[in-house]
């Protein structure tokens, strides 16, 4: 029988696999308009890139693009799910 933990972990994966899905893409981004990844220090500058795609987007259409929210909101969700699979787990 599947417990909550169970779901609350598959849970946490799909949307640790959708944030991975639009960082990419947010890379991909960021590379088309002239900016050089540093593909081997990639870990250390991800928020770097992000904040930079952050700013490309909103100087192009005056918001903020959708993978900026692709990216945050599956993050926060795992933090949740993690909090939640480490209160059921006690």
């Amino acid at each position: 029988m599947v417990g909550i933990i169970d779901i609350v972990m598959i849970v946490v994966m799909v949307c640790l696999a959708w944030a991975i899905t639009s960082m990419v893409l947010i890379i991909s981004k960021v590379e088309k308009s002239g900016t050089r990844i540093n593909f081997f220090l990639i870990k250390l500058f991800i928020f770097k890139y992000i904040s930079q795609y952050n700013e490309m987007t909103k100087k192009e259409k005056g918001k903020v693009g959708p993978l900026f929210y692709h990216f945050i909101v599956p993050m926060w969700l795992a933090f949740a799910g993690v909090l939640i699979w480490i209160i059921f787990s006690l």
